[in-house]
């Protein structure tokens, strides 16, 4: 079973294989752009949804608080 994240971990990984310059900067290119759309992604999910109806969340104010919070449920997932 692949999680969330595993898009990700595919991403990093063709960053580190990187054969050249032009290639390493155009993966990490890519790489920042789909780890900025998660973010907004899970920003707009848990401000929209779980916060509206699991009454003990609180919205997420920050992109850096919604960072953390991809990388602590990725660390704890179930």
């Amino acid at each position: 079973m692949t999680d969330f994240f595993s898009p990700l971990k595919v991403k990093m990984l063709s960053v580190l294989n990187s054969r050249n310059t032009q290639d390493l900067l155009y993966n990490l290119t890519i790489f920042v752009l789909y780890l900025t759309l998660l973010t907004f992604l899970l920003r707009y999910l848990w401000n929209s949804v779980l916060v509206k109806h699991i009454s003990i969340l609180r919205p997420v104010n920050t992109l850096l608080n919604t960072f953390l919070l991809a990388l602590a449920l990725s660390a704890f997932r179930l």
